[in-house]
């Protein structure tokens, strides 16, 4: 009859009622292989190039900590006025149409401070703010100078009653009749003073050979009227301006020039010709040319 083994029927329990344990394999030691002089020193080598590393990088850190704390100490020390001051404030340039006491009002407060504290942009734009002054070049001058050179405007023509136009397009107010030498300009309100300086210099050319023009004047509709240097004036009107001038400077540069008594003024705005006046004289004063 066949019996069945208690391991079978009773797992866990062994013969004669003994715990049962699984028989294992023995366990052989695993034991480290001791480094070779070689690997010791390659590990060694491996971990001083790493802290090596590490201290530079902290070097490094420190170094730049270091160099702007010096730094911020440096510039707060030659920014202070009282170690560096400025002793003088040199004004050089084109001073011809510039108010040299405007000038000063508006340039000595932004030039306060220190050689090394001074803001010197802000010392141009200051001066930039006084008339006539187109550009200002500021720069320090060792131990204790600022130079300032003024590059002012150029005038072009005289402008209404009491103004003078730059060549900027900036019209200035002048005293006295310092630039009486210059074309004398007006236009309406709104108008543009260049692109009137620059019919004046298209009208001085179609009167080439004329005496030289001295004052051009836009009325209010737009029609011009021009001076000559000898007191004669031109009335163009506002249409046809290039034709009836071209017209004009054809027969006074044939027929007019020289006449005895000279003329007074000429009116263009005919459609085939022109009226003239001549200065006072026993004959009469005005005729109709016909062309």
């Amino acid at each position: 009859m066949y019996r069945s083994s208690p391991r079978a029927a009773y797992p866990g329990v062994g013969v004669a009622g003994l715990p049962y344990r699984a028989a294992r394999a023995p366990r052989r030691g695993v034991r480290a292989r001791p480094l070779s002089l070689r690997e010791r020193a390659s590990l060694w080598a491996a971990t001083a190039r790493q802290i090596w590393r590490w201290l530079c990088r902290l070097s490094l850190a420190l170094l730049v900590v270091a160099l702007a704390v010096a730094g911020y100490r440096a510039l707060t020390w030659l920014s202070d006025p009282a170690r560096f001051p400025l002793a003088t404030v040199e004004i050089t340039g084109d001073l011809d149409h510039i108010d040299r006491q405007a000038l000063e009002q508006h340039l000595l407060p932004a030039a306060a401070g220190g050689f090394f504290s001074v803001d010197v942009a802000a010392v141009a734009a200051a001066a930039r703010q006084a008339p006539w002054v187109k550009q200002a070049l500021v720069r320090r001058v060792w131990p204790n100078k600022l130079v300032v050179e003024i590059v002012g405007h150029r005038a072009v023509a005289r402008w209404g009653n009491d103004g003078v136009l730059s060549d900027g397009g900036e019209v200035f107010a002048v005293s006295g009749q310092a630039l009486a030498e210059l074309p004398l300009l007006s236009a309406p309100p709104g108008a543009k003073p260049l692109r009137v300086f620059a019919d004046y210099e298209r009208f001085a050319r179609l009167l080439e050979g004329l005496p030289p023009v001295r004052e051009v004047h836009q009325e209010a509709r737009g029609a011009w009227r021009i001076g000559l240097d000898d007191g004669l004036t031109i009335i163009v009107g506002r249409k046809d301006v290039t034709k009836r001038l071209k017209r004009f400077a054809a027969v006074y540069r044939s027929r007019l020039s020289g006449v005895a008594p000279p003329l007074e003024s000429a009116d263009l705005r005919y459609a085939d010709g022109f009226a003239v006046r001549f200065k006072p004289a026993s004959e009469p004063d005005r005729k109709v040319m016909d062309l």
